[in-house]
């Protein structure tokens, strides 16, 4: 008992000799003189602001959104474990269809890149959530735009990555391999089924988008059993496939040229 009565006089005696010490950094509340004097004292320098001319905004200058620049801001949106994903994803399927005949690893790629392209998109339209698109609404570029150059990253990541994996195999593979038939084999209806999504997405919204993009999709999977059930195995000429290659890209870039025009005038997605 006697220790803490001990105790409690010794931070009393070490309050008191602080007290002196810390006195002088208590600040005390302005007064109303104080404010007329500082007032006072900034009156000149708010003079000079009045009397500066005021610069006009020309608004004809300001450059209208670009693809280009979003596009680039928005590779940093992905994070570093999307991208690792995204790689493995591709090197299992390169490995996968190098050990295919050329027929059937055509035919892997054309089932799994616009797949993952569904899947980046869906990916790309979850983790944006209602929050970020609030405070993304506010920006100079139209949040329709946003996703568009996002949904572009996603595209261009695909077509880069199997366009790599396509060359890995035609340069390791001891089978016959034709590498610009491979190459449009897969890219053709990716390209289309990539312009039917967003030209959907700027139209009706990013459900219907991505839904009638898997339905697309599961078309063209469908398309070579029920071609073989109509009409059996009837030969079709290469320049034939060639034709109907360059038209799905050709439709696929305008849809894509179309999407981009309506997403430069929608304020919501």
């Amino acid at each position: 008992m006697k220790e803490q009565h001990n105790q409690e006089q010794e931070l009393y005696q070490l309050e008191d000799e602080l007290k002196d010490a810390f006195s002088s950094y208590v600040v005390k509340a302005p007064s109303s003189q104080d404010t007329k004097a500082l007032l006072a004292s900034l009156q000149p320098a708010f003079n000079e602001i009045g009397n500066e001319p005021v610069e006009e905004i020309n608004f004809n200058s300001i450059e209208p959104p670009s693809l280009i620049s979003q596009l680039k801001a928005q590779v940093s949106f992905y994070q570093w474990h999307f991208w690792i994903a995204s790689m493995l994803i591709f090197i299992m399927l390169t490995l996968l269809a190098s050990n295919q005949p050329f027929s059937d690893a055509k035919i892997y790629f054309q089932f799994a890149v616009p797949l993952s392209i569904l899947l980046g998109i869906f990916y790309t339209y979850q983790t944006w959530n209602k929050q970020m698109r609030t405070i993304e609404s506010i920006t100079p570029f139209p949040p329709a735009l946003l996703l568009l150059s996002r949904m572009i990253v996603i595209f261009a990541m695909n077509i880069l990555f199997g366009i790599v994996g396509s060359v890995y195999i035609s340069l390791t593979t001891e089978l016959a391999f034709n590498l610009l038939s491979f190459l449009l084999y897969w890219i053709a209806p990716s390209m289309f089924i990539y312009g039917v999504i967003a030209y959907m997405m700027m139209r009706k919204g990013v459900k219907y988008g991505i839904g009638l993009g898997i339905a697309t999709w599961i078309g063209f999977i469908l398309s070579g059993p029920i071609y073989q059930i109509i009409f059996g195995y009837v030969g079709v000429s290469y320049s034939q496939v060639l034709f109907a290659q360059g038209t799905l890209i050709t439709l696929g870039l305008l849809l894509l040229f179309l999407s981009y025009k309506k997403s430069l005038n929608i304020q919501t997605v």
